[in-house]
C-alpha cells in the first residue's frame, strides 16, 4: 500500500498544490499529517514548499531527490485526482457550449453546485463530486450528493444530474443503484475524465451524459 508521502508526491507531479487541496484530494481527514508528512519531504530533497498564488504554501514536485536519482520518465504518470471545482469546471464549460447560462458556485460556497438555465425553458440542477484515493471517502460522497439532490428536487420541470470523475469506484457505486432507484430518481449521470498521463487535466477531459 502506498505511503502517504508517495501519495503526496504522486499528487503534486504536475502541478503545485497546499496542504488543504492535498488533504481533501488524497482523502486525509487531519491536515497536519499532510504539513508533516510535506515538511520531512521537502527536508529529504523530494519536494519544495514556496509561497503561492493567495499567500498559500504550496507543495511543488523536483524531479530529482536527495540522492540525485530521476524518476525514470519512461514510466506512465500517474492520473490526476479531480477535484470538486474542477468537476464543476468541466460540466459549466460543457452546458455553456449547448448554450445555457450556468451558475455555478466554487470553493465552499453554499447552495446549488450548478444551476444551469438554457432560452428554451430547460434547467438543470447538478450536485457535483470530487475525486480522492479512498474508496471509503468516495462512497461517502457519493451518496452525499444522492441526499443533496433529493432535498433540491422542488422544481418537477427541472433535470437533476450528478457529475462524477470517471473511475472505478465510482462507476461501481453507480452499478449497485437499483434500477427502480434509478427510474424513479430520473438522475442524469455525467461522468467526467481527467485522462491518463495528460500533464493538465484540462486539456483531457471528456464529459459524457449516460
Amino acid at each position: 500500500m502506498a505511503t502517504l508521502a508517495d501519495r503526496i508526491l504522486d499528487a503534486i507531479r504536475y502541478s503545485p498544490l497546499d496542504d488543504d487541496i492535498l488533504a481533501a484530494r488524497l482523502g486525509v481527514s487531519s491536515r497536519q499529517a499532510v504539513n508533516q508528512t510535506a515538511r520531512r519531504l521537502e527536508r529529504e530533497g523530494l519536494l519544495r514548499r514556496r509561497t503561492g498564488p493567495g499567500g498559500k504554501i504550496v507543495n511543488e514536485w523536483l524531479e530529482a531527490g536527495a540522492g540525485g536519482a530521476l524518476i525514470d520518465p519512461s514510466m506512465p504518470a500517474p492520473r490526476p485526482f479531480l477535484s470538486e471545482d474542477e468537476v464543476k469546471e468541466a460540466v459549466r464549460r460543457w452546458l455553456t457550449g449547448q448554450g445555457f447560462t450556468v451558475s455555478v458556485a466554487m470553493g465552499h460556497e453554499r447552495g446549488i453546485d450548478i444551476d444551469a438555465r438554457h432560452p428554451d425553458g430547460r434547467r438543470w440542477i447538478i450536485e457535483a463530486k470530487a475525486e480522492v484515493a479512498s474508496d471509503q471517502q468516495q462512497g461517502n460522497y457519493f451518496l452525499g450528493a444522492l441526499g443533496e439532490l433529493l432535498q433540491r428536487m422542488d422544481d418537477q420541470n427541472a433535470t437533476y444530474a450528478l457529475p462524477l470523475p470517471s473511475n472505478r469506484r465510482y462507476r461501481s457505486l453507480v452499478r449497485r443503484v437499483p434500477p427502480l432507484a434509478k427510474r424513479r430518481l430520473g438522475l442524469v449521470l455525467i461522468w467526467v475524465d481527467a485522462g491518463v498521463g495528460a500533464p493538465t487535466v484540462a486539456a483531457e477531459w471528456l464529459v459524457e451524459q449516460t
